[in-house]
């Protein structure tokens, strides 16, 4: 059975210079969307992995030179995510550290707080300096394995026991976009979607819909200006202007989309409004929802 560990032998990379970390993040929003967001917005990951706890600290400080990264998709299944150089940590006051964007926007989209509910600004932190390294490039975003998940994420990769379950043709960024019925993607993952659901999203008009997860409210939309569908959601998870108030007073971060009639690409704006309009009636989102 081919593993991680030969992988790493044919490509002439010592695994006694390789620290392997596992991501796998607490946060179900930033769970769902990092399989994906790691090659949308390496920049993001890259600072996500710029900070550690404690004792992965101690592990990534004793001298090995370079970082297999890996990302959680399903139960022991993790993406190859990309190999890095480590170049050291130097010590950062928390305060400096939070005003990182990458830091600010994983903590203002996914939730990710790095202590700032709790942390002191002035307690210095460790900041390693990770840069992308060439090994296994051409497997990045397709390379999957199995390892058992504990909570020692750093691992030796000579101690990892990590076959290779297999190599995808594309990245999970790649990926084929599902078919409109089965597409209902939550805010996180339409506030970095995969460049082949954004593509099609832009060519697609319709009738669509928003659920409140927090406590099941319904709003339904219809998209046929520029970017179609794609720039609507987008603007619904960005609060941008041209949403209803009661949208404006709900935290984007609840809702869940779906599409309930796909349209023509070139379909009349007079007509998707009517089909719209007889959406909220069937669904009775004016007198039950939040449509008015």
């Amino acid at each position: 059975m081919l593993r991680f560990i030969d992988l790493l032998k044919s490509e002439e990379i010592d695994s006694n210079n390789v620290n392997v970390i596992l991501h796998s993040p607490r946060e179900p929003a930033f769970a769902k969307v990092l399989p994906t967001l790691f090659q949308e917005r390496p920049a993001a990951l890259n600072a996500f992995q710029s900070s550690h706890n404690k004792p992965a600290q101690r592990a990534l400080q004793r001298g090995r030179g370079l970082i297999a990264s890996f990302v959680k998709t399903g139960e022991n299944r993790l993406v190859f995510a990309g190999m890095y150089s480590n170049n050291g940590a130097r010590d950062r006051p928390m305060r400096e550290i939070w005003q990182e964007p990458e830091i600010r926007f994983l903590h203002e989209t996914y939730g990710l707080d790095y202590g700032q509910g709790t942390g002191n600004p002035d307690t210095p932190y460790a900041w390693f300096d990770l840069r992308e390294h060439h090994g296994l490039a051409a497997l990045k975003g397709r390379l999957v394995i199995q390892a058992r998940m504990t909570p020692t994420y750093v691992r030796l990769a000579e101690n990892l026991d990590a076959p290779v379950i297999c190599i995808h043709e594309q990245g999970v960024a790649d990926m084929p976009t599902p078919d409109w019925h089965e597409m209902m993607p939550s805010a996180a993952i339409v506030r970095a979607l995969p460049t082949t659901w954004a593509a099609a999203l832009r060519e697609w008009r319709g009738i669509y819909l928003i659920v409140d997860e927090s406590d099941g409210a319904r709003y339904i939309g219809s998209a046929y200006g520029e970017s179609n569908l794609f720039g609507r959601w987008q603007n619904h998870v960005a609060g941008e202007r041209g949403i209803t108030r009661e949208l404006r007073a709900r935290d984007p971060i609840n809702f869940r989309f779906s599409i309930l009639q796909l349209l023509a690409p070139d379909a009349n704006p007079i007509e998707v409004i009517a089909l719209e309009h007889s959406w909220m009636n069937r669904l009775h989102t004016r007198e039950h929802g939040l449509n008015t």
